[in-house]
């Protein structure tokens, strides 16, 4: 099979500045595209991206500088799931991830730091970070599997579930949220989780045995300890980054329980600064009494595959709310839902 030579720019979702994506995001049709890959890399031509709520808050917490000292670029591209097929192999990238592979993934954490996303229409991305597209699997599922399914592959490994064990999923409507949900379930959870009142419905069906919609029930911690006080939960698996719902979760959580944040919902900064006061402050000087674990999730090959053949098995399914145009990005990104993909 052929490939057409590689061009000299292409379209892009672009940004300089931070903020929210409303105000800094462009179309820009003159945007560079990267050279040959070397090493063990993938020049990737795009099909799909998934939008993610923790591009959204990066986008209007990390300085320019940052990024500029990182990549020595002024011009930044957002998002880090995708799904697309193989355009260049560097010259030491495994042999089936060679031209032509369909293939999707997430972008390591440094490449998003450094403004490197996935929103274009070619990038370039490590052969370790991406995982071959089942050809029973559609391109928006690909797209939307590796960074939610990944973390909250790694939020579950910090716990111990059996069958009955309390479990509370909060922000469970969301690309995380749904799959710890699904694989919760799977070990044979009892799962209380928290979305709007729209998503009740697709979150039961995802395996919740109760759902408590948070925007009728504010405050939710102090509904959560009326309801749930006599029935603690034995982990929280915060997929938003809530410091509130940690700060009161003694009401909630039992003495020896456990709680898993993965969220950044109150910025990068403000979520690393709670994490180190959650994990390490004393209970004597206003600390809570309750276990805290913050995880962050380093983009793996391996682990990709073995999520898309569990979605093959039928043990997980990737929810889709809506597929947009590639031109129509702003639109979704007004909302910035984690499972909405463009073509």
């Amino acid at each position: 099979m052929s490939y057409p030579t590689l061009p000299q720019s292409q379209r892009a979702w672009t940004f300089t500045s931070r903020g929210l994506p409303r105000e800094i995001l462009a179309l820009n049709s003159d945007f560079a595209v990267p050279p040959p890959p070397r090493g063990a890399n993938l020049l990737i031509r795009v099909s799909h991206v998934s939008l993610n709520p923790g591009c959204y808050v990066a986008m209007a917490t990390i300085p320019p500088l940052v990024r500029r000292l990182v990549s020595g670029n002024r011009e930044y591209v957002s998002e880090g799931e995708f799904a697309g097929v193989v355009h260049l192999a560097g010259p030491a990238a495994p042999a089936h991830l060679c031209s032509g592979a369909r293939v999707f993934g997430c972008m390591p954490v440094p490449k998003l730091i450094a403004g490197a996303g996935t929103l274009a229409e070619y990038f370039v991305i490590p052969a370790e970070s991406v995982a071959l597209v089942p050809d029973t699997m559609r391109w928006p599922e690909a797209a939307g599997l590796a960074g939610g399914g990944q973390t909250a592959f790694n939020m579950l490994i910090e716990t111990t579930l059996r069958p009955g064990t309390r479990v509370l999923v909060n922000g469970a409507s969301g690309g995380v949220g749904t799959m710890v949900v699904q694989l919760a379930k799977a070990q044979g959870a009892y799962i209380v989780a928290t979305c709007s009142g729209a998503n009740v419905d697709l979150v039961k069906s995802l395996g919740a045995d109760q759902v408590v919609d948070y925007r009728v029930n504010t405050p939710l911690p102090t509904h959560l300890a009326k309801a749930y006080g006599a029935e603690p939960f034995e982990y929280i698996l915060d997929c938003i980054g809530t410091q509130a719902l940690f700060e009161q979760c003694a009401s909630y959580l039992t003495p020896t329980g456990l709680f898993v944040n993965v969220g950044n919902f109150e910025g990068p900064g403000i979520t690393i600064w709670h994490a180190m006061l959650n994990t390490y402050l004393p209970c004597i000087f206003g600390g809570v009494p309750r276990r805290y674990k913050m995880i962050s999730t380093t983009p793996n090959g391996e682990k990709a595959a073995g999520l898309a053949r569990m979605v093959e098995e039928g043990q997980l399914r990737v929810v889709v709310d809506e597929v947009f145009q590639f031109e129509d990005a702003m639109k979704v990104g007004l909302r910035l839902a984690p499972s909405a993909q463009h073509v």
